[in-house]
């Protein structure tokens, strides 16, 4: 089982990709092979350019990918537009994948946020997601470091059950 972890923030103090690299850890731990694509190391552009070599890079890696774990930060209760260049022009063979999220916020009060991405993903490429949704808050993180105990735990949750349900979706 190849897992693409696809981390959409392009701050430097990024915390969603903190949680991207906690993941690919316990990925790692079970002998799951698993890579990030970082998009700041992306030139991303929009879908009406050309694709970029780095985009083509990332739509290969994503479309020979058997899954996906999608790590976003929450702008205005959506995704970012790094995240919807992403979707728009490299998820061109994703349909009937399985798709996890993990995401950190700036409150408590956009947990529901995910759920755009969520439609998007089930509507317009019927991809299968994992319930489960790691989300986490500021309050999770001290000096880029997640410290939060109920945080790791919850991730550790989700990669057992996104390996357990991506095992038994790919047979």
């Amino acid at each position: 089982m190849k897992t693409i972890i696809i981390s959409s923030s392009l701050s430097n103090k990024s915390k969603s990709f903190l949680l991207c690299q906690k993941v690919h850890e316990e990925l790692q731990k079970k002998k799951i092979e698993s890579e990030i694509i970082d998009s700041r190391n992306i030139e991303l552009k929009p879908c009406h350019l050309p694709k970029s070599v780095s985009m083509l890079e990332a739509t290969s890696k994503i479309k020979n990918a058997d899954n996906i774990i999608i790590g976003m930060g929450i702008h205005n209760y959506s995704i970012s537009d790094s995240l919807k260049i992403i979707l728009d022009t490299c998820f061109e063979d994703v349909e009937g994948k399985f798709f996890g999220i993990v995401c950190s916020a700036g409150g408590e009060k956009s947990y529901l946020a995910t759920m755009h991405l969520n439609q998007m993903c089930m509507n317009q490429w019927k991809m299968i997601q994992l319930p489960r949704i790691v989300f986490a808050t500021g309050k999770d993180f001290d000096k880029n470091k997640i410290i939060s105990k109920d945080l790791i735990k919850w991730i550790e949750l989700f990669t057992s059950e996104f390996i357990d349900i991506g095992e038994k979706l790919k047979n």
